[in-house]
């Protein structure tokens, strides 16, 4: 490649680059201009300038309400869906828990015989399946 090849490339490089950042300009322009245009569509309409600013309060109002039912809305779904959570995560542990005992070779309730196997005692012969077998 030869030294004029080479400068051939770099102002092709550069006649695209400032092609490109022209295309960016006039695309920033158009955008603010559409925005500025309908602003003052708005603000020059044939309608009173206290009408049209009431249009744009009673919009913006509006606007806030439903932002604010929407929020309330997902508010009250993710309070259901931690609650179902915790719901869910307590009955796991109490599951949890009632394996462990039962892996180790008790149950709970044979702490207090009275109430799980309806008063069986140690004289007593266990019936057969309840927590008093041991």
């Amino acid at each position: 490649m030869s030294l004029r090849d080479v400068l051939n490339k770099s102002k092709k490089e550069k006649k695209k680059a400032q092609a490109i950042d022209t295309a960016k300009k006039v695309g920033v322009g158009l955008g603010v201009g559409a925005a500025v245009g309908a602003a003052a569509g708005v603000l020059l309409a044939p309608k009173a300038g206290e009408e049209t600013r009431k249009d744009i309060a009673d919009a913006a109002k509006n606007a806030a309400q439903s932002v604010k039912e929407g929020a309330g809305e997902v508010g009250e779904k993710i309070s259901k869906i931690v609650e179902e959570g915790k719901e869910k995560i307590a009955n796991l542990k109490k599951d949890k828990e009632a394996d462990e005992e039962v892996a180790a070779g008790g149950d709970k309730c044979c702490d207090d015989h009275e109430s799980c196997c309806g008063g069986c005692s140690e004289a007593e012969e266990p019936k057969m399946g309840s927590c008093c077998e041991d």
